[in-house]
């Protein structure tokens, strides 16, 4: 079989995390349940698609990657797999934890690439000592790759409110396609592809929410993932393809939003 490209391929390491940033793309402001993927299991999910794919980028992500446990030997598992750019995605704030994580990154030539949520002031302070231990890192292994990127700029909404609930909105698919910023978020999920996060986690987040009765979100529970029984025709169909009807679902336009504090959980907006 051929390796085919695509943009970006990402693993998620935890679905939950413990940031609350509203309006997150993955859902994982709402704490969402299921188990942590586990070595073999990864493993196993790897094993389906490494030799089918070609990602230019594979990130390790969530959720917050940190919360898993087995986070070094789970970065020596994709560098395995995967002769991508390898890239772990975290909010830094559980980076102490794993004082051999510089080395496993250079070992791998994985990427850290840190996210800042937010300019509060209580967040800020605390995400002040994420930028110190860095600093410290960089100082202490050359050739370490490590990236603070400012996430929350740019932040858009993910889906309407309403009497407490997530609700899709009504665009065209071309222009919700057209300012996605998650349009080349290959999710591996389930032993499956998935177009994005937002699509990978939706019966997650309809679980914990309670979703099932609202019948907005029924082009969401009709997607199917692409599997990998799916033929090289159906593979490469899959990644071309741009927009899809359940991109009509997305927002339309980059509406700018400010979520709270991500410390503390509060009412969605």
């Amino acid at each position: 079989m051929q390796r085919h490209n695509l943009p970006a391929l990402e693993y998620h390491l935890a679905h939950g995390c413990n940031l609350s940033c509203q309006q997150c793309s993955h859902y994982s402001d709402h704490h969402l349940p299921g188990a942590m993927p586990t070595i073999e299991q990864a493993d196993a999910d790897y094993q389906k698609w490494s030799h089918r794919l070609k990602p230019a980028r594979f990130a390790l992500l969530g959720g917050e990657p940190l919360l898993n446990p087995a986070i070094l030997e789970h970065i020596k598992l994709a560098r395995q797999h995967w002769d991508s750019d390898l890239m772990l995605v975290t909010n830094g704030f559980f980076l102490h934890r794993f004082p051999e994580l510089p080395k496993v990154l250079i070992e791998t030539n994985c990427r850290l690439e840190v996210s800042q949520h937010g300019t509060h002031d209580e967040y800020v302070k605390r995400f002040r000592e994420v930028k110190h231990l860095v600093w410290h890192w960089r100082e202490q292994f050359p050739g370490v790759r490590i990236k603070i990127r400012q996430s929350h700029r740019g932040w858009m909404r993910q889906y309407k409110v309403a009497n407490g609930k997530p609700m899709p909105f009504n665009s065209r698919p071309d222009a919700a396609f057209k300012v996605c910023m998650q349009k080349t978020c290959t999710q591996l999920y389930e032993g499956k592809l998935w177009k994005c996060p937002a699509l990978a986690y939706f019966a997650k987040l309809e679980s914990k929410l309670r979703l099932q009765d609202l019948p907005q979100w029924q082009l969401f529970r009709d997607y199917q993932a692409c599997s990998e029984s799916a033929t090289d025709e159906e593979l490469q169909t899959f990644l071309e393809t741009k927009s899809i009807p359940q991109c009509g679902l997305c927002p339309s336009k980059r509406t700018a939003f400010s979520h709270p504090n991500p410390l503390q959980r509060s009412a969605m907006k």
